[in-house]
């Protein structure tokens, strides 16, 4: 969809409309009540965020899809309807979306999810009734055996049933969720909020994971598009025989048209009749093992959404961009304009607005544009704090700096969905390769050709040659020639490249041969395809004897390549070497009049000074998409090409816009605007290593041990908290329990300062410190409307403290029979509800944090230290900018810390800057100069002119440091010390999915704790720089 022809309005970058907006997953985790959500809504208003998908998940105890729940829909609709904002549905409870709550499967066995299985003679038991056929092997192939003669069968083959997941291969299946989901949502606000809802949130939809897949539609399915019946060749989806190849071919082919018939377009289809958008992600798109065997062909399927997108997880890039770059060329391929990522999910709690950045802009340079955050969660209260964490929402301490993320990525969003893309390569996908390869349970004959294929792109993207990816499918129906052009949809390719492969479809196949006797650029990489829909052909022979072909392994590959399509930007360092890496890439697009260059650093390390030359001439500015502004750059202009050159520190980007510019001989153009300074002369103000404490947040202390009793029985050990829940779980019943939580404190005046115990539910306990009865009425909420403050001060004693919480211990029989069927599939676990959660207790006051031993360095960046902790004296002073070693280890709080510095009357016409020579220990680090903010440092470049704030004689510098909840919540027992992927196991002692690099027998857990440091590892300084004559400076 051409949108950008003719002039662009600017203008609109400086506030950019709710729909280029992040719009994050608002998880629905427990009892919603309206004014609450309506408060929530508000938060999200002030700090520039769009809109919201409602999100029923883990932890929800109002009814789902019930009365209450829509009047809780409604609630928030209107609510967002009143401040421009763009509210969305996600369908379902938790995830994968498609059981609607558990309805869809309640159907029947015909709506169940199931899959096949293989079992050798002698055959086991004595049910037959999910047989599917019996064979022996015939020479070199299965033949099938009649029912009868079953005891001469060397294999059976025959169905299982997951009965708690839904069959995504059956229309009539998808049919039952739309009508339990789909519909009811807009028999209730379709019609009314038709100009408000936008459309709805599709979750990780799959046929299995890691199976082969069944369904009652299969059978007549297969005998119509191959004219002969699946049970025939179900042997060779497991074993290997003659045309095997051809078999798997056809079988996965038909899954997948299945899939995307049942699931996506009609989907898709009923949502395009209603005027919403489709939105969300498959699962398993990292890979191409993955993929086969969980949806098949994951492009063909996005070929139905309104908005196709990928999810990530973790703190971390990809080396592979395949998961963006998937969606991507879909989009720009069928007109779509915008794309959705899910990221942040498992990022942990210290996850900063730099690694954000960093993460998002890796998979936006290679296509995505729409921001969906994982997540904001409504309540923290019990497992919801662990679930897949961090919250991004109003919880974390640096909530309130947040609108700088969301404007930046607002902008983005605008720029990249509005602009047309240029992209002139395309890379064929060769997910029917893994279809063909898939044996069973076993992938490992894939991995060659993932390899293959990622590796290919990663070269590709390494050389900044720009290229989507080509489905098959999508191919079949919207690619055709045009002289020695490949259109696929809106797109158009003047080279091709075919990875290695062992298929390919016939209708691709003609393409590519068409477009090679046309004198197009058609590249094959070994190793080469053998087989055409599985078998052998003579037209793929032909296509091989037209194309180029080059070796995967051959340095000239992508020389050969560039000569065909070259890159429209090349970068060098300041040594001149072409900058080839994973972390750099690019995307060029067309907007109106301009042309736009999104360079992106998504490494962790400066790149220093770079060349960067781009392959046209015209007037390069720089589009600051922080604020909006368009300013110059010093430039080099000549006939068909510009030339500049640029710092880019870690995870920093760029947005070039370039238009016309007639240019006759080589001219230089002035900058308005210098990103990096070079003066004649410069010289240092000191700062020493002493700040004095201006300010800080109540500070807190984490008890995550005690001693539980019981029934009044006996007193345990000091445990874990976190195993005392699945410990008091495994009863199975309800108890009356005590949990005795100790805490020392150093000083022996001031017991009377404030000083409060946060806790969760204190109205269903009782609560005594040091023998006196605390009233669990609470005075307010802490970080969270769950986190209850009770007021313990005058009860603190010098030395040993005791308190003890008693309560009642129940979950109801409902609760019990989930967690059971939660151990059968992921559907039931990702929206289980407990009655009663066993938490951590936080000390909230003024007071400073010591361990028993002094703290030690950990890898990471973490300190490590030894408990039980003591309460201290808050300090006045601080020693340098490590905070967590000066009594604040386990802070989620602001702290603004100050010095005061002598400048000289005869340096204040010279330029100030100050910087940090690394990222801050913060997530927010703001400076002030004599009262005066002067900016919020959330990400590189960590320096600014502070010069016009400056004042002869003496000035004071202050800092604001937001940290996070990282340290108040941890996890601070994990044998990583600081995991880049988190998941609720990551605070037991179980090797968890996020944990898969370990071997099973790991002792997670670790008595000792690892927290995040917080201040500065390096020193902030200022540096004073005369000015030359006539030269303008500034940031």
């Amino acid at each position: 969809m051409k949108i950008n022809d003719g002039v662009w309005d600017w203008d609109k970058l400086r506030e950019p409309v709710s729909s280029y907006r992040s719009v994050p997953l608002w998880s629905w985790n427990d009892k919603l009540e309206i004014a609450e959500m309506e408060r929530q809504i508000e938060e999200m208003n002030k700090v520039g965020i769009g809109g919201f998908f409602m999100h029923a998940r883990g932890g929800l105890q109002t009814p789902y899809m019930g009365e209450e729940w829509m009047n809780a829909v409604r609630a928030c609709i209107e609510k967002a309807e009143s401040l421009g904002m763009e509210p969305w549905f996600y369908d379902e409870n938790g995830w994968p979306s498609g059981f609607g709550g558990g309805s869809v499967p309640a159907l029947g066995i015909a709506y169940q999810q199931k899959k096949l299985a293989m079992e050798k003679a002698p055959f086991c038991g004595d049910d037959r009734s999910r047989d599917l056929g019996y064979y022996v092997l015939d020479g070199t192939g299965w033949a099938r055996m009649p029912v009868e003669r079953a005891n001469e069968a060397d294999i059976r083959i025959y169905w299982e049933v997951n009965p708690y997941y839904i069959d995504t291969l059956s229309r009539q299946a998808i049919r039952a969720f739309i009508d339990s989901t789909y519909e009811a949502y807009w028999n209730s606000f379709g019609e009314s909020f038709k100009h408000v809802l936008k459309g709805v949130f599709t979750d990780e939809p799959q046929f299995g994971r890691g199976e082969i897949p069944w369904s009652f539609d299969l059978e007549e399915a297969y005998r119509k598009r191959n004219g002969k019946s699946a049970l025939d060749i179900l042997p060779s989806l497991f074993l290997d025989a003659a045309d095997a190849k051809e078999h798997r071919y056809q079988y996965w082919s038909c899954v997948t048209e299945l899939f995307v018939d049942s699931y996506a377009k009609q989907i898709g289809d009923w949502c395009e009749e209603k005027g919403w958008s489709l939105a969300g992600h498959v699962v398993d798109e990292q890979t191409l093992m993955g993929q086969a065997t969980s949806v098949g062909d994951l492009m063909s399927f996005y070929e139905y959404m309104q908005i196709p997108g990928c999810d990530w997880l973790g703190r971390f890039v990809g080396d592979e961009p395949l998961v963006p770059k998937q969606v991507g060329s879909v989009a720009r391929q069928l007109g779509k304009r915008r794309t959705i990522t899910e990221s942040y999910g498992c990022s942990g709690w210290n996850v900063s607005m730099q690694d954000l950045k960093r993460i998002g802009e890796w998979q936006f340079v290679h296509g995505i544009n729409m921001m969906c955050q994982h997540l904001q969660s409504y309540s923290l209260r019990g497992l919801r704090k662990r679930d897949y964490p961090p919250s991004l929402f109003y919880q974390q301490p640096w909530w309130a700096d947040y609108k700088q993320f969301n404007d930046y990525f607002a902008r983005l969003s605008m720029l990249l969905s509005e602009g047309e893309r240029q992209a002139s390569i395309l890379l064929l996908h060769p997910i029917r390769s893994a279809w063909v390869e898939q044996r069973g349970l076993d992938s490992s004959a894939i991995e060659p050709y993932h390899d293959g294929f990622a590796g290919l792109s990663r070269l590709l993207c390494r050389s900044l040659m720009e290229h989507d990816y080509g489905s098959e499918s999508i191919l079949e129906r919207h690619g055709r020639v045009e002289g020695r052009k490949l259109i696929v949809g809106e797109a158009v390719y003047s080279s091709v490249i075919m990875p290695p492969s062992v298929t390919w479809s016939r209708s691709t196949v003609e393409l590519l041969v068409e477009m090679a006797e046309q004198g197009g650029s058609v590249f094959v990489v070994d190793p080469y395809p053998t087989l055409m829909e599985g078998k052998e052909d003579a037209l793929l022979e032909q296509l091989l004897a037209l194309a180029i072909k080059v070796s995967a392994n051959h340095p000239a590959i992508i020389d050969k390549i560039s000569r065909a399509a070259a890159p429209f930007v090349r970068m060098k360092t300041a040594s001149g070497e072409l900058i080839a890496t994973d972390r750099m890439n690019v995307q060029t697009l067309k907007l109106g009049d301009a042309w736009l260059y999104y360079i992106v650093n998504s490494g962790e390390t400066t790149c220093g000074e770079v060349e960067i030359e781009l392959c046209r001439e015209g007037l390069v500015t720089l589009l600051d998409l922080e604020t909006g502004k368009e300013e110059m750059l010093l430039q080099e202009q000549g006939v068909g090409f510009a030339r500049l050159v640029l710092p880019i520190a870690a995870s920093q980007s760029y947005m070039l816009k370039q238009v016309s510019l007639p240019i006759s001989d080589n001219v230089q153009i002035e900058e308005t605007k210098e990103l990096s300074v070079v003066a004649a002369l410069q010289t240092d103000v000191t700062l020493t290593e002493y700040w004095q404490v201006k300010h800080a947040d109540l500070n807190s202390l984490t008890l995550d041990t005690c001693r539980l009793s019981v029934e009044d029985g006996e007193w345990s050990e000091s445990t874990p908290v976190i195993y005392l829940q699945e410990k008091l779980l495994q009863l199975g019943r309800s108890v009356r329990i005590a949990c005795e939580f100790q805490f020392n404190v150093s000083f022996d005046t001031g017991l009377e300062r404030q000083l409060y115990l946060v806790m969760e539910r204190p109205d269903k306990a009782s609560i005594t410190l040091n023998g006196y009865s605390i009233s669990n009425q609470d005075c307010g909420w802490w970080l969270d409307t769950a986190f209850r403050k009770l007021n313990l001060s005058g009860k603190l004693l010098s030395g040993e403290n005791i308190l003890v919480i008693e309560s009642e211990f129940y979950n109801a029989p409902e609760t019990y029979e989930a967690m059971e069927r939660a151990k059968t599939f992921e559907s039931e676990g990702n929206k289980l509800t407990y009655d009663t959660e066993l938490e951590n207790v936080y000390l909230l006051g003024d007071f400073g944090v010591k361990p028993l031993a002094p703290f030690v360095e950990g890898e990471g960046g973490t300190v490590l230290a030894e408990g039980p902790f003591t309460l201290t004296e808050s300090p006045e002073i601080l020693d340098g900018g490590d905070l967590v070693r000066q009594g604040f280890p386990f802070f989620a709080g602001r702290v603004s810390v100050e010095q005061t510095v002598y400048v000289g009357e005869g340096l204040l016409d010279w330029e100030a800057v100050f910087s940090f020579d690394s990222q801050p220990d913060a997530v927010v680090t703001k400076i002030r100069v004599n009262g005066h903010e002067v900016k919020s440092f959330i990400w590189e470049p960590y320096v600014t002119d502070i010069g016009a704030f400056l004042v002869a004689g003496n000035n004071r510098i202050e800092l604001e440091l937001a940290g996070s909840c990282r340290n108040l919540l941890g996890p601070h027992h994990h044998i990583k010390l600081e995991p880049l992927k988190i998941g609720p196991d990551s605070f037991t002692n179980k090797v968890g999915w996020t944990d898969r690099d370990l071997p099973p027998d790991t002792q997670v857990y670790q008595e000792h704790y690892a927290f995040v440091k917080f201040g500065w590892s390096a020193a902030p300084k200022i540096t004073m720089m005369a000015k030359r004559q006539g030269e303008i400076l500034g940031f």
